[in-house]
């Protein structure tokens, strides 16, 4: 009987963690939840199968799962039996690694495996969340459906998380390409030009400041670099950490200017989940469990968590609790509980899904018009102090002679 290792959560404060043999994922959650605890986590502890999965199964992509159940979802509606779907899929997989792994799924359900079972086998490719919507599919006779709509949502999560990224990549390489620029003047080429002023008895004031910093640079250079290599190290350990990565992520939210980018963000992910679990017929309490684990940031993930256990477990509307939230927008609370009154929750929370996508779609680009000058000023302003620095004493021989 495989085994499982969990974490999950007992009373408000608590968290527990441990390990179950079980037939299934599906077993001990139940077990679990007749304990009186919440899951957090759930993985089948890796075992030698003695030729089924391998014990690492490398780097894949998110596309590539995603473009997995588009495939998969396309050949089940046409009538091709699963077994025989899995081995087309498998034939048309670019990644060796991941074809390896299609064909020990199929392997498994020759064997008398559930789709879904066979999922929970792979928790790094398949996220609980999307072995629970596989698990409601195969109860409803309606795996191709809830495959495609499972494509159809990584793929809008996708282009949100490439939006995201193409607001940050350019002001971010401004950034990286003029701080390494003045590092290097400074600390290498700088105290060789100041020498020409050796011999001047009274220099301006940009000048007596440059030839101070540019001799700090050119001896102690290495010291700014091992901060920055420290400061570095510190977030990377700090995220590592539960409680690290907690105190980074709410001071995430404290930072006006990135406060909105990682509260739509995340906000999308969750109303999405939301969506689609309760579009599955999977009880709203197990739905915020696992919409709360596609949630990026901690802080707000343990918000979630907050409102299943301290509102919807005790029969409260999820609106009231999103109103008692201290992170959660007015908005988001008043449009669920709009949907809750109408019985439209599902269509509510793709509506605010959608909203925040083009908030998000909005911000960025008004951030990276706003950033990409501001960036070039501060870079250019840098360099004309170097440059007036340089050229003030020469002019103010000129004016003498």
């Amino acid at each position: 009987m495989p085994v499982f290792s969990y974490k999950a959560k007992q009373g408000p404060d608590r968290r527990v963690e441990g390990e179950m043999e079980a037939e299934s994922e599906a077993a001990v959650l139940a077990r679990l939840e007749s304990m009186g605890c919440s899951p957090l986590r759930v993985r089948e502890k890796e075992t030698d199968r003695g030729g089924g999965r391998p014990r690492r199964l490398g780097r894949v992509g998110r596309r590539d799962v995603t473009l997995f159940s588009r495939q998969l979802a396309s050949l089940l509606r046409a009538g091709v039996p699963i077994l025989r779907a899995l081995s087309i899929v498998s034939e048309q997989t670019d990644n060796r690694r991941f074809r390896k792994a299609i064909q020990a799924m199929a392997a498994a359900i020759r064997d008398g495996k559930a789709f879904s079972d066979v999922c929970a086998d792979w928790p790094e490719l398949f996220s609980p969340l999307y072995t629970n919507m596989a698990r409601a599919g195969e109860s409803a006779g309606a795996l191709d459906d809830v495959l495609a709509r499972l494509a159809d949502e990584r793929e809008k999560d996708e282009e949100s998380r490439r939006k995201i990224q193409a607001a940050l990549a350019y002001p971010g390489l401004i950034l990286a390409v003029g701080a390494a620029t003045v590092f290097v003047l400074l600390a290498f080429f700088m105290p060789r030009v100041v020498r020409l002023f050796d011999g001047f008895r009274q220099l301006p004031l940009p000048t007596r400041i440059l030839i101070a910093i540019t001799d700090f640079m050119g001896e102690y250079w290495h010291w700014p670099l091992l901060l920055a290599v420290l400061a570095a190290a510190i977030v990377a350990r700090l995220s590592a950490m539960e409680k690290g990565r907690l105190f980074m992520d709410r001071l995430r939210l404290r930072i006006p200017a990135l406060r909105h980018f990682v509260l739509e963000a995340d906000m999308v992910r969750c109303a999405r989940t939301l969506a689609l679990l309760l579009d599955a017929g999977i009880p709203i309490n197990r739905a915020l469990l696992l919409a709360g684990d596609t949630m990026a940031n901690t802080a707000l993930r343990e918000e979630l968590e907050t409102v299943r256990i301290g509102v919807v477990q005790q029969g409260g509307a999820l609106a009231d609790g999103f109103k008692a939230s201290r992170f959660f927008p007015p908005l988001a609370a008043n449009m669920v509980g709009v949907g809750e009154e109408t019985g439209r929750i599902e269509e509510t929370l793709r509506e605010l899904a959608t909203f925040y996508e083009k908030q998000i779609e909005y911000r960025g680009k008004w951030v990276g018009s706003l950033l990409e000058p501001i960036l070039i000023l501060a870079v250019g302003g840098v360099v004309g102090f170097i440059v007036a620095a340089m050229l003030l004493p020469i002019f103010e021989i000129g004016t003498g002679l």
